[in-house]
């Protein structure tokens, strides 16, 4: 009688769907093994949507069970095919040596002679092994293949679906391809838009997040929920609960699929031609407006103000006037004899913190500096009417045009190097020659016309405006705007604290908003107990007029320089 033996069964099936009834019944011949020959079941491996190409240590359901301390608790490790252990042969033999090294022992139900105690039925077991490598290749290949047919035939080859589509079956029935969701359609044109006249992707996260609204993954999920057709295997059909970020709505909006365009890996995908593939017939946005979106995106760049739970106006925009290093707001709490607990809030130099040199770090009370700063930009804005900066979406090839001549040199290149030498790849050749010679002369042909930028009145006072936003939002409109706050701990003798304040891009607005070209001189910068030739650059040609001849900080005329080498017209 064979001896008993802990038996560990394992089972595991690539892609797993409702329908699918192959686990159980791979568990089911295991049992029956297990209970025929005696042996105490240790344990049941269920691995769905595995590959077999997936190494067995990092399975979710196999993984803990190879551990040293899930090790102590099998014998013996069986499955009903040897396929179910692995399709990849070097994982395969990794793996029964590991087990020979454990003093464990394999068994494959549907193959009574495997044998992994000798030289001959290791030969065997791997010679096995490379065969399902080898069809493995081939799944993979087929797939390959049927995904290339279906991205250059505009069809929706699986994957995520991008935002604001969902799938539907072809006109054939056989495949399927994407329409427009209503709701999250509307939302992309909004987002599209909002971040075309200037706001944010942070204040526009801010504000879904407010909302409630789901993310598009979370939404996918409950429409998985509502509808068994498309619930596929473990597939999540309840909402994470995930927030909007500003890194989600600019990978939304830069994903080709807003323009309808199939996108491959992050770009649009091209057929044989060096035509853009449509992935659906009703694109959300246009070309043009895609193309100006992330223009706009890209031309702000990511901010890297570090966040905190309780925002500080300037956090980001102010730095120490001495070393140029950023300026963030600290809170000291105290309690006073009375018992009265007092908080104290200053705008603080971090050069020191962080190891920098600083000879005499800014240091200044949050409110005082924020009343500076507020009472300098009002004085200039405040009455002036708000306009918001439009870009309407011109035409320009140039970056297709680029891409397609830069496939007609690689295949030239390709031709000279003797690449297309035989008959039927010469033919094919100049086939795929033919093609991008006439889609390079078409789109030469094509009108250029430049994006129009405009600043349009929106019926409020400035003042109104920065009135109805909160600190983020504000914080968010000074740093794309490159406004800057520079903070000394004593700029003149005697007087504590000193500022400079730089409005920079907010100059343009003002110009555009008809504010007189004669008050626009000197109009960017301004100062608060400093010199005043600090701010005013014609001083310093009469320094024997001046009561405090003192140096310009170098941050200071570094300003000075930038904010001459800037044009004046919007």
């Amino acid at each position: 009688m064979a001896e008993t033996q802990r038996a560990l069964l394992a089972a595991r099936i690539s892609v797993d769907t409702d329908e699918s009834t192959s686990i159980p019944r791979q568990l089911e011949h295991l049992h029956r093994w297990a209970q025929g020959l005696g042996h105490d079941v240790a344990g049941v491996v269920e691995d769905r949507s595995v590959s077999g190409s997936v190494d067995l240590p990092e399975r979710p359901s196999m993984g803990p069970w190879l551990t040293e301390e899930g090790r102590e608790k099998w014998d013996v490790l069986a499955v009903t095919t040897q396929d179910r252990l692995s399709r990849d042969d070097l994982h395969f033999m990794a793996f029964v040596k590991n087990v020979l090294d454990w003093g464990k022992t394999l068994v494959v139900l549907d193959d009574p002679s495997f044998d992994i105690s000798t030289e001959t039925g290791r030969l065997i077991a791997y010679a096995k092994a490379t065969q399902a490598a080898a069809e493995l290749r081939k799944i993979r290949q087929r797939v390959s293949d049927a995904r290339d047919y279906l991205r250059r035939n505009g069809l929706f080859a699986g994957g995520h679906t991008p935002f604001g589509y969902l799938y539907e079956n072809s006109p054939d029935g056989k495949h399927y391809v994407l329409v427009p969701e209503a709701k999250y359609a509307k939302i992309l044109k909004e987002i599209s838009e909002r971040v075309r006249t200037g706001v944010s992707t942070n204040q526009i996260a801010r504000e879904l997040n407010a909302s409630g609204l789901l993310t598009w993954r979370d939404y996918l999920r409950e429409l998985r929920g509502k509808d068994a057709k498309r619930r596929h295997g473990t597939a999540l059909t309840k909402p994470k609960g995930t927030n909007w970020s500003p890194n989600v709505v600019r990978n939304i909006l830069k994903n080709p699929s807003c323009a309808g365009f199939l996108a491959y890996k992050g770009e649009p995908f091209e057929d044989d031609q060096g035509n853009l593939v449509m992935a659906t017939e009703y694109p959300i946005l246009t070309h043009a407006e895609w193309q100006a979106t992330v223009t706009a995106i890209e031309s702000r760049g990511q901010s890297n103000i570090r966040r905190t739970n309780e925002t500080s106006l300037l956090t980001g925009v102010a730095r120490c006037g001495n070393c140029g290093e950023r300026i963030f707001c600290h809170r000291l709490k105290k309690t006073l004899a009375t018992g009265e607990v007092k908080v104290y809030r200053h705008y603080s130099c971090m050069a020191r913190s962080k190891g920098m040199p600083c000879s005499n770090p800014a240091r200044i009370p949050e409110d005082l500096l924020n009343e500076i700063f507020e009472n300098a930009l009002l004085s200039r804005l405040g009455e002036l009417p708000e306009v918001v900066k439009v870009t309407e979406p011109g035409e320009d090839h140039t970056a297709e045009l680029n891409q397609v001549t830069a496939r007609l040199l690689r295949l030239e290149k390709d031709y000279e190097n003797g690449r297309y030498d035989e008959p039927e790849k010469e033919e094919s050749y100049w086939r795929m020659h033919g093609n991008l010679t006439k889609k390079q002369k078409d789109l030469k042909a094509k009108p250029v016309r430049a994006a129009v930028t405009r600043y349009v009145p929106t019926g409020l006072k400035w003042a109104q405006k920065w009135g109805g936003m909160n600190t983020d939002a504000r914080r968010d409109y000074l740093t794309n705007r490159d406004v800057q706050v520079y903070v000394w701990k004593q700029a003149i003798p005697k007087l504590a604290h000193g500022a400079v304040i730089s409005l920079g891009d907010l100059k343009q607005l003002a110009t555009a908003a008809s504010l007189e070209s004669d008050v626009l001189v000197g109009w960017q910068l301004s100062g608060w107990n400093v010199p005043d030739h600090w701010t005013n650059p014609e001083l310093r040609d009469f320094p024997s007029r001046l009561a405090d001849t003192s140096v310009v900080p170098e941050v200071i005329d570094q300003l000075h320089k930038k904010l001459l080498s800037v044009p004046e017209s919007v």
